[in-house]
């Protein structure tokens, strides 16, 4: 990975990723004070990539803090938002899968520290631990099934429905009545398969049945949860 910066031998992120991450919460404390010392740490800046789509697959990812957008860009330039990832999600999987180049970009949401695992590493890891490895694919098993119901909510749903869903899972995942948004109007509506024209329709919308009221463009009070959840 360009610019990557080792903070020496053990992470210095000031809370062990490996402690963070689901799929290694079974691993005892010695474990998990070896494993923290395999790994590297990166911070990067809010929009700062990451990697780039197409390049050199060598290094497994772990989020720390803050937040990573993972997106696909078309020949034509046009982004795609794929998924968001905040603290003890992963990835860059495709460095145990045998993979020479990333399918997608990276890049960060404001202030985002990231560990680091080459490949060599963690595939180690992955092969001494069968309950890691379980986890591991149990875990992509729920991300294909995620992208599964995507396409689903893209191909069934309205465009309003698809704004009430994202807004009503933004609140489950914040637990808060005032939600920040992750994103752009941008890429929010290219998160939901829409226009930013559109997107902002139908929070116009959703603000006229009183359901939601801005705050700026980067915060949506929540004015009633269930009525979103059951238009989405």
């Amino acid at each position: 990975m360009p610019g990557e910066d080792s903070c020496g031998p053990n992470c210095s992120c000031g809370q062990s990723c490996a402690s963070r991450v689901p799929i290694f919460q079974d691993l005892n404390p010695q474990e998990l004070a070896r494993f923290d010392h395999l790994l590297t740490t990166r911070e990067f800046a809010g929009g700062e990539i990451i990697y780039h789509q197409d390049s050199p697959a060598s290094v497994f990812c772990l989020v720390n803090s803050g937040g990573v957008k993972i997106f696909k860009t078309s020949p034509e330039g046009r982004e795609q938002v794929l998924r968001l990832l905040g603290p003890g999600d992963f990835f860059g999987e495709a460095v145990l899968f045998g993979e020479h180049a990333r399918s997608a970009s990276a890049q960060a949401l404001g202030p985002t520290k990231i560990c680091l695992l080459d490949k060599g590493a963690a595939e180690e890891v992955v092969q001494s631990h069968p309950e890691i490895a379980r986890k591991l694919i149990a875990a992509l098993n729920l991300r294909l099934q995620t992208a599964e119901e995507q396409i689903e909510n893209l191909g069934t749903r309205t465009s309003l429905q698809r704004v009430a869903r994202l807004l009503a899972d933004l609140a489950a995942e914040q637990a808060a009545d005032t939600v920040a948004l992750p994103l752009s109007r941008e890429g929010l509506a290219s998160l939901t398969g829409m226009t930013v024209e559109n997107f902002s329709r139908k929070l116009g919308e959703l603000q006229d049945q009183g359901l939601i009221t801005p705050q700026g463009r980067k915060k949506i009070v929540i004015r009633d949860l269930a009525r979103l959840r059951e238009l989405a």
